[in-house]
């Protein structure tokens, strides 16, 4: 026979709180998740923005035909690679 003061495990310990904790932990960890995602597509956009003014930078400075296409090549490597790795 239980005591008045156990808890049978469904709570995780905590009597009386059960739910409403429960949903507080998940809406802070849906909240961490989208920032951490909206923060990712941020640093993603200045990738291709730095990628971007590199190449443009290269061209007017007289770097040629091969040096820009070798600096797009790059970036559009480096920006197909970083979803794949951020899945694993």
């Amino acid at each position: 026979m239980k005591q008045s003061g156990e808890t049978s495990g469904r709570g995780c310990g905590y009597e009386g709180t059960g739910r409403s904790e429960v949903e507080h932990i998940w809406e802070t960890f849906d909240g961490l998740f989208k920032t951490v995602y909206r923060q990712s597509r941020k640093v993603e956009e200045l990738e291709t923005r730095i990628a971007s003014l590199e190449r443009r930078l290269q061209e007017r400075d007289g770097g040629g035909a091969a040096a820009a296409g070798a600096e797009r090549q790059s970036a559009e490597r480096v920006l197909t690679e970083l979803p794949v790795e951020r899945a694993a």
